[in-house]
């Protein structure tokens, strides 16, 4: 009598992971983050001092950098980073963090640290959501 070993099952498999591969799409993904982020941006926008309002309708979410921090920023292979906050305008950084002639107006901490638990539920669902339609294909 011939013994023998059969295996089932890996072509479930194979399809299965093949539709996760799916969730790795970047252009979704960034969506869903800056989706997430919007509450911290909305948040910045109310909390930062307004004399022309040039630095407060310049806080939006993105996926790009200002050429300044971009050449700074090396993102780990694989990742998708977005972002929140003002656009490349020097006032936004002396207005979070003052000179040695004015002190500090902070929006940008208290927008996150008020908001973030809104970002992790936003990214939670987001995430969810996606994942449940790629696992039903």
């Amino acid at each position: 009598m011939k013994a023998g070993l059969r295996i089932e099952g890996f072509d479930d498999a194979d399809r299965n992971l093949a539709r996760l591969e799916a969730m790795g799409d970047i252009e979704p993904l960034k969506d869903i983050g800056m989706d997430a982020l919007e509450p911290v941006a909305d948040s910045a926008r109310a909390l930062v001092r307004r004399r022309t309002g040039t630095l407060g309708n310049s806080i939006h979410t993105g996926d790009r950098l200002s050429p300044a921090q971009a050449a700074l920023n090396r993102p780990e292979p694989g990742t998708v980073e977005v972002y929140a906050g003002p656009g490349p305008l020097p006032q936004a950084i002396t207005e979070e963090f003052g000179t040695v002639h004015e002190g500090a107006h902070p929006y940008m901490r208290p927008a996150w640290d008020s908001r973030v638990s809104d970002v992790q539920d936003r990214l939670r669902g987001g995430l969810g959501k996606r994942l449940d339609r790629i696992v039903k294909g």
